[in-house]
């Protein structure tokens, strides 16, 4: 391989004009060596007058042939005083200004578009409330109707069990359950069971089972519907939650085992089907969660 010269810094390169020295080397040497020797006679005290020539002596030596990593030592004093005075911190400032015909300048748009938009948010609105007031007075109308069939079916158990002369296979009333849920399934059991009521020693009636349905969040859910059904399957009992998410019933269960089903009307939340053996003795209270759909 054939020998090439080593890349230098062409536009600072300095020649060796005196000696080996380069000219600002012999200028360093000629400024700091008189001026050592000037505090040498100036300064009054005679140990220090000596070392105090001597440091600005070896400073001019120093700055003339000692570079630190191929910089002179001047060039690292000279940054290091302007890095000082300079800031550590930029900050952006806009200067130029926006064109003349964008100041001022407002976008508008389609008043047919914006018009268009309020009144499909109108006819949303009016909708959605005559929607609700509608399903308001179907609810209303329905409770009514089922209202006014629990009486008749009453008086037709009790005709029948006259009939039959058998009061000890079905008892004295017969509950008909199953009214609102006629609005969702039009085949329901009705099961014959007793009812006593459950009083305390000063002969205040207790619920015999008590509840609260709630939604993962902790709020009570209103208007849920409960079914107690028994081993076959029969509706025994069909109870409603109040504004408080709080249903009971006051008439005794025969002891056994019930299954408790909860469904929403709304279809909004969905639950699980309970197990519960029921003896003599009350629920206390029945805590139930919804699931909600993700």
């Amino acid at each position: 391989m054939e020998q090439h010269p080593i890349p230098r810094q062409i536009t600072t390169f300095e020649f060796k004009l005196i000696g080996f020295m380069t000219l600002r080397q012999f200028l360093y040497l000629v400024v700091f060596c008189p001026l050592g020797f000037i505090a040498y006679k100036i300064f009054p005290i005679p140990i220090i007058n000596f070392l105090l020539a001597i440091f600005i002596a070896l400073f001019g030596v120093a700055l003339a042939f000692i570079p630190i990593n191929d910089r002179p030592l001047d060039v690292w004093i000279k940054n290091f005083i302007r890095r000082l005075n300079s800031p550590t911190q930029y900050v952006f400032h806009k200067l130029n200004q926006p064109i003349s015909f964008l100041q001022n300048f407002i976008y508008v748009s389609d008043p047919h578009r914006v018009l268009g938009h309020i009144e499909a948010r109108e006819k949303l609105s009016a909708y959605l409330v005559k929607t609700k007031i509608t399903m308001q007075n179907n609810q209303k109308r329905q409770m009514i109707q089922n209202l006014r069939r629990q009486p008749q079916q009453t008086k037709a158990n009790n005709a029948q069990s006259a009939v039959n002369s058998q009061p000890s296979a079905i008892g004295n009333n017969q509950l008909a359950v199953g009214s609102q849920q006629s609005a969702v399934d039009n085949d329901i059991l009705f099961a014959p069971v007793n009812q006593p009521v459950v009083t305390n020693n000063t002969g205040e009636k207790v619920p015999h089972i008590i509840g609260v349905v709630k939604n993962s969040k902790q709020l009570p859910l209103p208007g849920i519907l409960i079914y107690i059904k028994d081993t076959s399957n029969n509706i025994v009992r069909l109870l409603k939650t109040n504004p408080h998410g709080v249903f009971a019933t006051f008439s005794a269960l025969a002891p056994g085992d019930y299954s408790f089903e909860i469904k929403d009307t709304n279809s909004l939340y969905f639950f699980d089907t309970i197990k519960i053996k029921v003896d003599n003795t009350p629920i206390k209270s029945i805590e139930i969660y919804s699931k909600e759909m993700i």
